[in-house]
Formats: C-alpha cells, sequence, structure tokens
C-alpha cells in the first residue's frame, strides 16, 4: 500500500487492525508502537546510508513509499519500495541538500504519522520519537560509522549524525523542538548489561507481543519488576 494511505483515519485504523491480529498485539496502541518502529527503519536505513556513506539523495516523503507490511509467525517480512528511485548529488550546497533530504523524510514523512497514529491510538508520541530516535542512533552507531574507516568521508558522516542530534535542528521535523535530542546521551554501565548500552526512557511495548515476554537490552524495565507499560524489543517480531 501507499505509505500516504495511512494519513487516512479509515484506512490507517484497517492497517493497523491487520497488522494487530498478525502480531498478537493487545491493543492499538501497542501496533502503533511497534509499526512505527518497522517504518522508521524502512525509511532511515536506506536514505541515511545514501546520504552519510554515498552522497546520494533518496526521496522518502510519504507520497513517494510504498509500506508492504506482511508478517511470517510474528516475523515482519516487511519492505519500503519507492515510487521514484531516481537518486540526486549534493553539488556544492551539501548542507541545503541534506535539509532537502532529511524534511523530506521527516517532516513530510515521519512526524506525520507520529502524530497521525497518536491521534488515533492515544500511543504517547515520546514512545513514537524514542522508537525512531534509536534507529537513527543505531544506523550511525552500528551500520555506517563502522564500516567508514576514509577519514574525510567518515568526517562527513560524523556530522550528519551530529546535525541530526543539535537541539537547533528542528525545522527538518516541522517541530519546535529536536524529538531526538533527549534520547542521546553517553552509553552507561548498568547492572543487568554485560557492555555499556544506552537505556531507553520510554517504553515500547514489545513485551507484549511475546510469550513468554521478552525485553531487550535497552529495556527501562530490565531489572525491574514489569508493568503495563511495556518493554523495548529490538528482535525481528513487532519491529
Amino acid at each position: 500500500m501507499a505509505t500516504e494511505q495511512l494519513l487516512d483515519d479509515t484506512r490507517c485504523l484497517e492497517v493497523l487492525a491487520t497488522i494487530q491480529a498478525e502480531l498478537g498485539a493487545p491493543d492499538l496502541k501497542v501496533t502503533a508502537s511497534l509499526v512505527i518502529k518497522r517504518i522508521g527503519f524502512l525509511t532511515l536505513a536506506p536514505m541515511l546510508s545514501a546520504m552519510s556513506w554515498y552522497d546520494k539523495g533518496l526521496d522518502m516523503t510519504i507520497n513517494n513509499c510504498i509500506f508492504e507490511y506482511p508478517l511470517e509467525q510474528q516475523q515482519w517480512q516487511s519492505r519500503m519500495p519507492l515510487k521514484n528511485c531516481r537518486v540526486n548529488s549534493p553539488g556544492c550546497q551539501r548542507t541545503t541538500w541534506r535539509e532537502a533530504l532529511l524534511t523530506a523524510a521527516f517532516d513530510q514523512n515521519l512526524s506525520l504519522l507520529v502524530k497521525q497514529f497518536h491521534r488515533l491510538t492515544r500511543v504517547p508520541q515520546a514512545v513514537l520519537w524514542e522508537n525512531i530516535a534509536i534507529r537513527v542512533f543505531s544506523i550511525y552507531e552500528r551500520r555506517i560509522l563502522p564500516a567508514l574507516t576514509e577519514p574525510t568521508q567518515r568526517a562527513v558522516a560524523e556530522a550528519d549524525f551530529a546535525y541530526l542530534l543539535q537541539a537547533d535542528t528542528t525545522r527538518v521535523f516541522g517541530l519546535d523542538k529536536n524529538p531526538l535530542t533527549r534520547y542521546f546521551y553517553e552509553l552507561s554501565q548498568h547492572n543487568e548489561h554485560t557492555v555499556p548500552v544506552r537505556v531507553r526512557r520510554t517504553c515500547c511495548y514489545y513485551y507484549k507481543v511475546t510469550d513468554p515476554a521478552k525485553y531487550c537490552s535497552t529495556c527501562p524495565l530490565v531489572g525491574k519488576k514489569p508493568s503495563a507499560r511495556g518493554g523495548c524489543g529490538s528482535g525481528n517480531k513487532g519491529r
């Protein structure tokens, strides 16, 4: 389906209800949280990699994306083909080019979905934005930066990542405040983990679709008594 169809209330609720049944989620709030995690990854992984790794631009506006959401035994088999797959290059105005790409991906796509999912399901926007934020962090920290050894290329990627985290980077999100900044802080050692982690501030409810309940390594509920608020799964199930 065209991703922009999710901006239609009736169609959005139909899709979320379909996915809810496939995931075994208890309600649409949990479903919306897990869906935005998946859409966030499908939208940002190719776009940020192309931008920071190859200096190539992909059009990730919502009306150029197609959200395929089949699940098999509660595992996502989803993809996000683009209607227009042409790429563009920055030329001599890379900062302007970068802002246009990020505006397309956020203000003209993910920000719209966050507002829609929150309005229809009452899932907190903080949960939805942290779901997207952890995707951004993971894409850069685990995929892009570790693979770049050439100093100039790595510096470009680091600058792109830093720009996304700056408090005054707001226009690309169409918001008064940068919704990613508050979730980025230094990794720290916790008793429940063998390596330093960035424990989430909010819960994404992943554990509500697992039986027995499973929690990701950065879940704020790890080491605490489970409550109705949920966890933050990192597996492909519900992502």
